[in-house]
């Protein structure tokens, strides 16, 4: 049945998102230990709660194409893709059985709860909430636009925005600060770009996944959006009179 599935999705996401490392006593003395083994939980966790699949070769897979683009899709110490969501795209585009199900936990209004209280302390522990509230913003007033367009009710509306998959993918997957850009600005203008790609690919495309794809799709925007704002900061650190202040005057030491 439904739960024997889903809990085959969570022994074996779990299993080989994190028996890679091998515990053992001496593993568990290294500094280094703690953060990777944090990192691979948050990965299997997120394949946990969004991917079904019905063999579990297909969670392997998943699991294992998360944690390589951790390491093959790395520019000096940051991953640009999101290791979740690129577990996801991998399993959707290379196996039959793989599927998300964005309304996979209903509509109730505790779920929006539950899910927005553990996303606050995410959020405050990572100091992300430009980025949420960017894409969730963006988002929600083009669905209404669509909405009042179309002169559909506002219970349709509500449907899809409350999707347990959309809020945890607001909350939890873009909010990643290893995957995601440095600046504000420059997370601002990258989640505002996700929420029109994702509005495109759903309403135009109907794609039911156009989140994840959306993410897919634009995280090597990270660098070039890093990539330009690091440059600017160092034209504004060397050249001090260009960006308004006087030569012995000391430049700002904090950009974002």
């Amino acid at each position: 049945g439904y739960w024997d599935g889903a809990m085959g999705d969570w022994d074996g996401h779990w299993g080989w998102g994190i028996g890679h490392w091998g515990f053992n006593e001496e593993q568990l003395t290294k500094p280094q230990f703690s953060s990777s083994v944090r990192s691979a939980l948050i990965t299997s966790l997120g394949l946990s709660l969004l991917l079904r699949a019905d063999n579990w070769t297909t969670m392997l897979l998943a699991a294992i194409c998360a944690i390589a683009s951790k390491f093959l899709f790395k520019v000096g110490n940051k991953h640009f893709f999101n290791p979740a969501n690129f577990g996801i795209i991998c399993a959707l585009l290379f196996t039959p059985d793989a599927w998300v199900s964005p309304g996979q936990w209903g509509e109730d209004w505790w779920y929006c709860m539950i899910f927005a209280g553990c996303g606050g302390l995410v959020l405050k522990r990572v100091g992300r909430w430009d980025t949420t509230a960017t894409f969730l913003g963006t988002y929600a007033l083009l669905e209404a636009c669509r909405n009042l367009w179309l002169g559909w009710t506002w219970d349709v509306y509500y449907h899809r925005l409350t999707s347990g998959s959309l809020l945890l993918f607001a909350l939890f997957m873009i909010t990643d600060p290893r995957s995601i850009p440095n600046a504000r600005t420059a997370r601002i203008i990258w989640a505002f770009c996700i929420a029109i790609v994702t509005f495109t690919l759903r309403n135009y495309f109907y794609l039911s996944t156009a989140v994840f794809w959306a993410l897919f799709a634009l995280a090597p925007l990270t660098l070039l959006l890093d990539k330009f704002w690091q440059e600017n900061h160092l034209n504004g650190t060397n050249n001090p009179t260009k960006s308004g202040s006087l030569p012995h005057e000391k430049s700002p030491t904090k950009h974002d």
